[in-house]
């Protein structure tokens, strides 16, 4: 297993090979000096600061290997005040289990900063999984989530769907909190059928550093619950590492992935291969913001030119024709700063929206406007490496 920290020294590479200039080509747009000026971390947070993760030299929880993550987390939700933090250690060890965070109280839960992959917290869903399947790889026998729980609701959400449980409930980790901080720790869906989510966040000002990200399809899913694009959902990624195939950073949030490993993996065949698919609001400048990072792959990848960087999710849009601009959502992201490796389709490193099927476009007018939503929201800025 790959680590956080590979991220930074990863960064230490730079190719000598050419990239384009503005504006780029009618496929790969690229943004001008004073274009780029706007994206940047403090535009795309909105007036949040993230404070520093610290470590306690005593947190109010300890969970060790055998007990129950979830359990700690309703006691400390329970039992913790709005107005101050609490801190919550996981030990060293394999945690076979789902967390569901929902509740008003400030949470920190870490492992070791710096070994990431001592703590292993797995679950195999995926958007397939039937709701009797589900409810006894969550809940069996009703132990983890019981009504009264601050995390009953989502749950519950899930446990009463006809069929299968969907994007929206295959997530190991989910976050629907503010204030929340994760370090430290290891995320695996295990699942290799479907969509399935490794984290799912739809809070505000929600941290997470040094961690690892695993999955095949729709690792990472920042923002992406039904309703909920209108509402401020800033997260930033920082200093991890997030593994997938396909779509795997997805989301309507205001996100910012700063010293990030981007890994394409060869698990399952797949039609295509993707790594961004943001769905944001129109009315939202900022989505994505991928910066100093590293857009890799494994052996299988390297030199393949397979792989393309983004395509607009258009979720709930179900043809071309039925994609509205300026009311129907269309993903925004700037890839800037980063390292992009010899992975990427580089004559058409976008593609058509996954929803919609809407094709690629974009302008490359030098008075273009950047939030105009008849086009795609798609654009790189002063990347390096063969495939930037």
């Amino acid at each position: 297993m790959k680590r956080c920290l590979l991220s930074i020294w990863a960064l230490l590479w730079v190719s000598t090979a050419f990239a384009l200039e503005y504006p780029g080509t009618n496929n790969r747009p690229i943004l001008s000096e004073e274009e780029a000026s706007r994206y940047t971390i403090e535009n795309y947070l909105s007036g949040w600061e993230p404070e520093e993760i610290e470590i306690p030299d005593q947190p109010h929880y300890v969970v060790s290997e055998g007990q129950s993550i979830q359990a700690v987390v309703n006691e400390a939700i329970q039992s913790g005040s709005s107005a101050f933090r609490t801190y919550i250690k996981i030990e060293p060890g394999h945690y076979m289990e789902t967390v569901y965070i929902k509740g008003d109280v400030p949470l920190t839960i870490y492992g070791d900063p710096d070994r990431p992959e001592d703590v292993h917290i797995m679950a195999i869903l995926s958007a397939q999984t039937s709701v009797a399947d589900y409810q006894i790889t969550v809940n069996e026998d009703g132990v983890n989530y019981q009504e009264g729980d601050p995390a009953w609701e989502l749950y519950k959400s899930c446990a009463i769907k006809e069929e299968a449980i969907g994007i929206e409930c295959s997530a190991v980790f989910w976050v629907q909190s503010n204030d929340f901080q994760l370090q430290g720790v290891t995320i695996h869906n295990g699942a290799t059928e479907a969509q399935a989510l490794a984290i799912k966040t739809s809070g505000d000002k929600i941290h997470l550093m040094n961690n690892n990200f695993m999955s095949i399809q729709d690792t990472v899913g920042l923002g992406i619950d039904e309703g909920e694009n209108e509402k401020a959902e800033r997260v930033l990624i920082h200093m991890c590492y997030i593994e997938g195939e396909l779509d795997y950073v997805i989301g309507g949030a205001s996100a910012v992935f700063n010293m990030v490993t981007f890994n394409t993996v060869a698990s399952v065949e797949k039609e295509q291969y993707v790594i961004f698919m943001p769905d944001t609001a129109p009315g939202r400048t900022y989505g994505f913001l991928v910066i100093n990072s590293n857009i890799t792959g494994d052996a299988s990848y390297l030199q393949s030119n397979e792989i393309r960087l983004a395509r607009s999710w258009d979720k709930g849009v179900t043809s071309p024709l039925d994609y509205v601009a300026g009311e129907s959502p269309n993903g925004q992201l700037v890839i800037r700063d980063s390292n992009i490796e010899n992975i990427i389709n580089g004559t058409a490193p976008y593609t058509i929206a996954g929803a919609s099927k809407r094709p690629f476009s974009t302008d490359i007018k030098p008075d273009r406007d950047l939030d105009d939503n008849t086009h795609n929201r798609l654009w790189e800025y002063n990347n390096r490496g063969i495939g930037a």
